[in-house]
């Protein structure tokens, strides 16, 4: 499946086949695919869990506003955002030397320098987060070029999910993702209208709205 097919086919399932199962085979090579996903200084910081225990399910499905689909999936995937990316800016930067992306020393030692503060800043939750959704969208395109059918869910409680899933305090579960097969009999409306790429998109600078 060409890339342009699986941006166009992939849709937000929420019905699946529980007869039907995700493999540790699919699921290492969809993860494989998600870490190719971009991150600001490559710090990748992200965590997945998988949770396929029905009883882990049924947990996950009261921390998710009741949603039957967390429980249908063969999978859900817990996304965490990782709140102290520096602790692997070492590992970062040998593989940066070593790959020859660093022209000079002192550009080098910027680098370092601009990493290993990244934890004080006031943003890093909505920084790792943003990038989170990043792997996010790799990993949903990806299942749909595997023949898989995914659905994102931001409404479910966090706090509940870090207490029942054992969450330590340097990740922050920032995205539910169901995985597994569609249901093959179910009526899958017709995709809700996107906006135009008129209104969507401005050359140079920001364009008022026309009167």
């Amino acid at each position: 499946m060409e890339l342009k097919e699986a941006i166009r086919k992939r849709r937000s399932i929420r019905l699946f086949d529980k007869t039907k199962k995700v493999t540790d085979a699919q699921l290492r090579e969809l993860f494989e695919l998600t870490s190719l996903s971009p991150s600001a200084y490559n710090l990748q910081p992200w965590k997945f869990i998988v949770v396929r225990d029905e009883k882990r399910k049924g947990v996950l499905r009261a921390c998710g506003n009741n949603q039957a689909q967390v429980e249908d999936a063969s999978a859900v995937i817990i996304v965490l955002a990782k709140l102290n990316p520096s602790e692997d800016v070492d590992e970062i930067i040998s593989d940066r030397d070593k790959k020859g992306y660093f022209p000079s020393s002192e550009i080098k030692q910027n680098y370092i320098k601009i990493m290993k503060e990244i934890d004080t800043n006031e943003e890093i939750k909505a920084w790792a987060i943003k990038n989170a959704y990043l792997a996010s969208a790799t990993l949903m395109l990806a299942a749909t070029d595997m023949g898989l059918a995914t659905c994102p869910i931001e409404g479910f409680n966090p706090d509940c999910v870090i207490k029942n899933f054992r969450i330590p305090s340097n990740y922050f579960p920032t995205l539910l993702i169901t995985l597994g097969y569609q249901l093959p009999d179910a009526k899958i409306p017709e995709r809700l209208a996107r906006k135009t790429f008129e209104k969507t998109v401005d050359f140079e600078q920001f364009r008022k709205k026309q009167a």
